[in-house]
């Protein structure tokens, strides 16, 4: 581009610069340069004083040749006010304070919130525990009313059918409680075997020191349902007709309930008869070999025994015949 072509840029005129609008954010803004349109005369209406540029990309280097400082920066000349000391101090102070309030506050809040939070949740536990306890509380007196019901039926059965053949059914397989005259067989541990601790007692000399085993009561069990008994427990437990006497580990369990020394065996039958089945003076040889080892059964009569009654069987396979 030659020289003749190119645009010549002249200089803004003080009274015709444009006018730029801002918005000033200090309080100060008084102090900014107020600048007016002024028209004396020489300005032509409806025709603007600014050239034109043939080029617009010349745009930029006219603006940063004639107008350098753009009009936002013109809050640099604002004047600041300065304040004292005492003020100062009085403001860092107030702001110190509302710092500790609004920190206090927000912990407080949040503390609040944590309680309240585990208060709700241990409410609702409590709430719940309550009514699991009345549930519970019902349930136990329904079962209350239907004992009471099934006693009220079993005691009018009882005196309408009392000898019938479903009460000696009854009687035979252990469902139903029963009393009578009968003998009480007692078989106690050797007093050293008590003293011993471990898994097999044992005496000064370490030999092992023999306790009453299931098959001790089995036998004498055995000889009780053989002389004619018609109900027999140990320690309370019924004798049923799914009822085992077994030893599990050094426990022995009469069907699934552990029984310990002492052992009573009650049976209701025939007293002379079942007392011959298991005195000394009948069972010399079995007596004999039960003192070696410390055993001293003791048989004694009784004229009242009051047996409970075992579980009743579930019956899964067998069924009746018409």
């Amino acid at each position: 581009m030659s020289d003749d072509r190119t645009p010549i840029s002249y200089p803004t005129d003080s009274g015709n610069a444009p006018i730029h609008r801002r918005s000033a954010h200090s309080r100060s803004v008084f102090g900014l340069i107020n600048r007016h349109a002024i028209n004396d005369g020489t300005h032509v209406a409806g025709r603007s004083r600014r050239r034109r540029v043939v080029d617009e990309s010349l745009h930029l280097i006219d603006d940063l040749t004639n107008r350098p400082i753009d009009p936002l920066f013109e809050d640099s000349t604002l004047v600041v006010q300065e304040q004292s000391t005492a003020m100062i101090w009085i403001t860092k102070i107030l702001t110190f304070i509302f710092c500790v309030i609004v920190g206090i506050s927000g912990c407080v809040i949040v503390q609040e919130l944590h309680m309240n939070t585990r208060q709700k949740v241990r409410q609702e536990l409590a709430s719940q525990v309550a009514a699991r306890n009345d549930e519970q509380h019902k349930l136990e007196s329904d079962v209350a009313t239907q004992r009471s019901q099934i006693d009220a039926l079993t005691q009018s059965l009882k005196q309408g059918e009392e000898n019938s053949q479903t009460t000696k059914d009854a009687i035979a397989n252990g469902t139903i409680a029963v009393e009578g005259s009968g003998v009480v067989v007692t078989l106690t541990d050797p007093i050293a075997a008590e003293d011993q601790k471990g898994d097999l007692p044992r005496d000064k000399n370490g030999h092992i020191i023999r306790v009453v085993s299931d098959s001790d009561l089995q036998l004498f069990i055995s000889r009780l349902w053989a002389s004619g008994a018609e109900a027999i427990s140990v320690n309370d437990v019924r004798i049923g007709v799914q009822s085992s006497v077994r030893v599990a580990g050094q426990t022995i369990l009469v069907g699934v309930t552990s029984v310990q020394s002492p052992y009573r065996i009650q049976a209701i039958g025939d007293q002379s008869a079942l007392e011959n089945s298991v005195d000394k003076q009948h069972n010399t040889d079995l007596y004999q070999s039960l003192s070696e080892v410390g055993i001293y059964p003791d048989v004694a009569k009784s004229s009242k025994l009051a047996l409970k009654a075992s579980g009743a069987p579930d019956l899964k396979y067998a069924k009746g015949v018409e």
